[in-house]
């Protein structure tokens, strides 16, 4: 089992610490599972206190037992119910507190007002932005992570010529496609932090799925099963002569790689062709951009610049009324993370960020495009999803 190493976590609650002492901040309660993880390296039903001095305080309802195990450092105390967690709290030493940050980015409402009326008193901050500024830079170890979920990848990738076959249906590749990658070892969920942000391991988009509407914030589209849960493949069948869109996000001990490759089922229109190799030109572009200094949003405008000169500008990042405006996200415990390459992000990426980039472009009869994830380094990137990046030619 992957357990975070105590150095890791004394290094984040130092730097959160440094936060609290500018802040004037007593302390951080988290409650997020992600947020959990990365501070505590075990996720469990509870309350975490990261004070601004001392040591962590973990009060768990469910299970005690298990985050003693995989927990590297906390001190774990059992809390029978949320009216225990001050008096909890103050026993252990946690008795002055005056202004603690919450995750108000994610925290329900009601979370929220349950904390309010159990700690009153208290002012409560939002401390979502640092944490969140402090996640986006990963360490080697977290780097380390997203490597081996790349790795899933890039062997899930090469299957895909086999079971894509005219006659085979979205769904029936998707599913060889997950239990592939759960076989070597996927954790099976993936994070997201944005709100009813429901997404499983990815999609397969057949053909016109590809520009199929969706709310997804992302620019793939697809048709899904149900109304109930549109995101997803769903059962439309391979067409020889149609593109094949496959997007997919492999977990890692908590970690997320994200890749695209489009494939074509025999000989398929020019336009794709060459929308195809447009997309993989804007790329190289992009990738010329990646080293640190470089503002996120400078990188995107370069590349609106480059698609406006084109013929895709109305086909770029989505079809129809499901444009998105970025070009790249961050990604690490979530999938959403930042930084966002897109108009407004304003901050000079940094050695350790972890960023997908993935032009699209997208046409009636199907999409094209693909995506890669990196690491930016302190002389430029690493490229973590190695694979062919030209439209993969599938014989039919």
């Amino acid at each position: 089992m992957e357990l975070l190493p105590r150095t890791e976590a004394e290094a984040r609650l130092r730097r959160l610490q440094l936060w609290m002492a500018e802040s004037s901040v007593d302390a951080v309660f988290i409650l997020q599972n992600a947020d959990l993880y990365y501070f505590a390296g075990t996720v469990q039903n509870g309350l975490l206190c990261l004070p601004a001095s001392g040591e962590p305080l973990y009060l768990v309802q469910k299970s005690a037992a298990r985050a003693r195990m995989e927990s590297p450092w906390l001190q774990v105390v059992p809390m029978a119910g949320w009216k225990k967690a001050r008096s909890l709290l103050e026993s252990a030493g946690c008795q002055s507190l005056r202004r603690v940050g919450l995750e108000l980015d994610v925290l329900p409402t009601a979370n929220y007002l349950r904390l309010q009326g159990l700690f009153d008193g208290i002012d409560f901050v939002d401390a979502s932005e640092i944490i969140r500024r402090m996640r986006m830079v990963k360490s080697s170890y977290e780097v380390d992570l997203l490597r081996n979920a790349a790795s899933l990848l890039r062997e899930a990738f090469a299957q895909i010529p086999a079971w894509a076959r005219p006659g085979a249906t979205e769904l029936e590749i998707a599913a060889n496609l997950e239990g592939f990658l759960r076989r070597q070892g996927h954790q099976g969920i993936t994070r997201t932090r944005g709100f009813n942000f429901e997404l499983g391991y990815g999609a397969v988009s057949a053909g016109p799925s590809a520009s199929h509407p969706t709310c997804f914030p992302g620019p793939l589209g697809f048709e899904g099963l149900y109304a109930a849960a549109p995101s997803g493949s769903g059962r439309r069948p391979l067409v020889a002569g149609q593109t094949l869109v496959v997007d997919l996000v492999a977990g890692y001990g908590g970690y997320f790689a994200d890749k695209t490759r489009t494939f074509a089922l025999g000989a398929v229109p020019g336009e794709l062709t060459r929308g195809h190799a447009f997309a993989m030109e804007l790329l190289a572009d992009v990738e010329g951009a990646l080293r640190p200094g470089v503002l996120c949003s400078h990188i995107y405008q370069r590349a609106l610049e480059r698609v406006s000169d084109s013929p895709y500008a109305d086909a770029f990042m989505g079809a129809g009324d499901s444009h998105v405006r970025f070009i790249g996200h961050g990604l690490g415990l979530e999938v959403d993370e930042w930084p966002v390459l897109a108009a407004g992000f304003d901050w000079p990426l940094e050695a350790g960020m972890t960023i997908a980039v993935e032009p699209k472009i997208f046409f009636p009869e199907g999409g094209v495009g693909l995506e890669n994830t990196y690491a930016i380094t302190d002389s430029g990137f690493e490229k973590l999803t190695v694979f062919p990046e030209e439209m993969i030619r599938i014989p039919t």
